[in-house]
């Protein structure tokens, strides 16, 4: 019995031993294990190396062809530059190109015509696109014809836009000027007068922006709960009614959508005026951005010119930024 007791300790005594021995040893390969990254990591580290390997070479040309010039021109509109006596360029002179632009009769003046073209043309676009959507939205037949004839302004360049427009509103061989004549009514000389040239460059604006407001306003249309609208039916309420308080509040992500994309495009627009007008006549059509060409083509005010685009940039910004956030504060209210 005793022998039985002594053989069955020491066979426990034996098992325990490589047990705390195999402890021992495992304690080492734990903390080494716990300083080493985890097997799991491994497979996603190596994605993540190969997804940044595959996107470096287009951060290289992003920075090579968008980042590099901005600095440049950053750096460019704080010092001098000199075409004509390169020994005069690189000096520091701070905020002086700014003070100069901003002080400038010419700059005001083309402020003051693309702040008066933004609002006329945001303005005009809403107005346009809102029942040509509810026209399309109402399901009418042939509705994909419509959409697609609506939509074909979007693939047209705008600078051939303003070749299209220039023919339309030429003089003695423009299309709208024989219809008119068609009819008995004499033809104005569109782009030789300032009203009559202002209101071609809105033409032909709300001719190439007007479809994009109108697909943006179907796309929010086609996500509005139709229960809203059969429940404002059965309680009495007229289309206006619908349309003020349960349509144009659901619609205000679209909206924001409209006014920000629109509102950018149309305070920097170039091609379609400078094609259209250039400008003219006497400086009528002039906005910041073809102020900001001719003083950096035509008069080699690169430093100036700079300046000029880092103000039109920075108001373009706050802009923007104002929008947002009286949509969200108007969306949170409501």
């Amino acid at each position: 019995m005793e022998n039985g007791l002594k053989t069955a300790s020491q066979a426990g005594e034996g098992t325990r031993a490589p047990r705390a021995a195999a402890t021992l040893g495992a304690r080492p390969e734990r903390r080494i294990a716990l300083l080493r990254p985890s097997q799991h990591k491994g497979p996603h580290a190596a994605r993540s190396r190969e997804g940044f390997l595959l996107t470096l070479p287009a951060l290289v040309l992003l920075v090579i062809s968008v980042v590099y010039p901005i600095l440049w021109a950053l750096n460019l509109s704080v010092h001098t530059f000199d075409v004509i006596n390169p020994s005069r360029s690189g000096q520091f002179v701070g905020l002086a190109n700014y003070v100069e632009i901003l002080s400038s009769s010419d700059f005001r003046a083309a402020f003051l015509n693309t702040v008066a073209f933004v609002t006329a043309t945001l303005t005009a676009e809403l107005l346009i696109a809102f029942p040509i959507a509810l026209l399309l939205h109402s399901g009418l037949r042939g509705t994909p014809i419509f959409r697609l004839i609506f939509s074909s302004p979007l693939m047209v360049a705008p600078v051939v836009g303003g070749m299209l427009w220039q023919f339309m509103f030429a003089d003695q061989y423009g299309a709208i000027n024989n219809v008119l004549a068609v009819i008995g009514v004499q033809g104005p000389l569109w782009l030789a007068t300032v009203w009559g040239a202002r209101a071609a460059v809105l033409i032909g604006n709300l001719w190439l922006a007007v479809p994009f407001d109108v697909l943006v306003l179907l796309a929010g249309m086609a996500n509005l709960p139709e229960e809203l609208f059969e429940a404002a039916r059965i309680d009495g309420a007229r289309g206006r009614e619908v349309f003020r308080h349960i349509m144009l509040p659901l619609l205000r992500p679209a909206l924001l959508i409209i006014l920000v994309i629109r509102l950018t495009d149309a305070f920097r627009i170039f091609d379609l005026i400078y094609i259209l007008t250039g400008g003219g006549p006497g400086g009528a059509t002039k906005t910041m951005s073809i102020f900001t060409y001719e003083e950096i083509f035509t008069r080699l005010h690169f430093a100036q010119g700079s300046a000029a685009s880092f103000i039109m940039l920075g108001i373009t910004i706050i802009l923007s930024i104002f929008t947002i956030r009286v949509m969200r504060s108007k969306e949170v209210s409501a």
